[in-house]
């Protein structure tokens, strides 16, 4: 597609530029503006002593991290605009901090549930194009909508407006882009149009207001080009779906970056019914499936795991039966949250109290067998054995008590896990947990999945 370009070129702006790093709940602000010539003082560097031989290397130029976008005309017309407004001078931001312990059920937004986020997700599949899909990710980054993060300590204090999101990686043939939707309950009306941020405005039968923007940005030498539809609801939804050609968190896909989506099929998206925060969720819909057991804590330093690998060992766990019935098939594994080089899943087993959780990563080292006459040996796995072909299978049990236990809930229970290590690196390991008094699965059918052929592919 044709690049948006400026229409004046070398435009600069001065902006408040949200740098999220989403790892471990983490979330960093910064105040950049244009770049300023530096003082005399700073151009100043020091000159090697006469009696020193050593010279004083200069140090490394910072990376540009200037934020950049087209000079907005003012004033100016917007179709569908009777009154257009000029760019704030100020900056307002707001930030979601993504943290491991995000419910669905949030007191800050009662509006928001676990059921209608299964229902929302399932809204923006249908409504996605032909030959458009969800491209391989983590949880997060697979256009499910995930928990609206807790913005205060306290459960009833809201400190800031609250939107559900979902983003994913979109194939379209061999175009790859990012789509990112969120949906909020405002009861701030709709806003004014704003110069430079509204192109055009239109208001469907329904009474909902939709804003139309294409446009681009830069920050440094990276430029985004983007397009974003959003509809203003008359129940007080604000519905928003942005397409652009940028790369997703920990992308592990391939192909030319581009915008996949045009905006009419991104008005189509937000205007869904299914999507506004009054619709009525239906009394059969399930609650959303869970992610990788203990994702933040991962850590691999292994091989990039791409769709092509996570597609084989997805086909190996299709295979493997274990006398169980799980809510969801075995053959699901996604990568983990933050991570491109660790696939995972979790599944419930039916008709018990008990889980599983499995998580397959590469270079891995084999752990030592340990001596049974080391005086730490009792803070080893249950069980080490050297399988054929030189891998290593370790049992263990980690039982655990609540105190004081909470009333009315179990008092504890047990993590079971076997994990198996190949001399190439890869490295399975199969969990399974469950409160008293229920109990895991057994190891028996624990050591049969994590040493199913064909899993050492990493």
């Amino acid at each position: 597609m044709n690049r948006l370009e400026p229409g004046r070129a070398g435009a600069w702006a001065d902006a408040l530029t949200i740098v999220s790093i989403v790892a471990l709940g983490i979330c960093v602000a910064a105040f950049v503006s244009h770049a300023s010539p530096p003082s005399a003082a700073s151009e100043t560097r020091a000159e090697p002593r006469a009696t020193s031989t050593e010279t004083t290397s200069a140090p490394p130029e910072p990376a540009d991290t200037t934020y950049r976008a087209p000079e907005v005309t003012y004033p100016t017309n917007i179709p569908g605009c009777t009154v257009v407004e000029p760019p704030s001078a100020e900056s307002s931001t707001w930030v979601q901090a993504v943290t491991s312990e995000d419910a669905y059920d949030n007191p800050q937004y009662p509006w928001y549930s676990g059921q209608r986020s299964v229902m929302m997700t399932d809204a923006v599949a249908e409504a996605l194009p032909d030959r458009v899909e969800v491209l391989f990710g983590s949880r997060r980054e697979s256009l499910i909508f995930q928990p609206i993060p807790q913005t205060s300590p306290d459960p009833i204090e809201v400190t800031g407006p609250g939107f559900a999101q979902a983003s994913a990686e979109m194939g379209r043939g061999d175009k790859v882009g990012l789509l990112s939707v969120s949906v909020g309950f405002v009861d701030t009306g709709v806003p004014p149009c704003i110069a430079g941020a509204v192109r055009e405005r239109t208001t469907e039968a329904d009474g909902a207001v939709v804003d139309i923007n294409e446009s681009w940005y830069e920050i440094g030498p990276q430029r985004t080009n983007f397009r974003t539809v959003t509809a203003y609801a008359p129940d007080g939804s604000q519905i928003s779906a942005t397409a652009s050609d940028a790369t997703g968190f920990q992308s592990s896909n391939s192909g030319e970056r581009d915008i996949v989506l045009t905006i009419d099929e991104l008005k189509a998206l937000v205007q869904q019914p299914e999507l506004r925060a009054t619709t009525q969720v239906p009394p059969n819909t399930p609650q959303p499936g869970g992610g990788c057991d203990g994702t933040f804590g991962f850590t691999s330093g292994g091989p990039t795991i791409r769709a092509e690998t996570a597609h084989t060992l997805n086909e190996v766990l299709r295979g493997i039966d274990v006398g169980e019935r799980f809510d969801r098939g075995l053959n699901s594994l996604m990568l983990a949250d933050f991570q491109d080089d660790v696939v995972c899943t979790q599944v419930d087993v039916l008709d018990t109290g008990a889980d599983l959780s499995l998580t397959i990563k590469g270079g891995q080292e084999l752990p030592e067998i340990p001596d049974v006459y080391d005086p730490a040996y009792k803070s080893r796995p249950l069980n080490t054995e050297i399988l054929d072909g030189g891998a290593v299978l370790e049992v263990d049990d980690s039982p655990y008590t609540y105190s004081p236990a909470p009333e009315g809930r179990p008092n504890g229970g047990t993590y079971r896990t076997v994990i198996v290590t190949y001399p190439s690196g890869t490295q399975v390991e199969v969990r399974s947990h469950a409160e008293n008094p229920d109990e895991p699965l057994g190891v028996d059918k624990l050591r049969t999945i994590a040493t199913a052929d064909g899993l050492d592919v990493l």
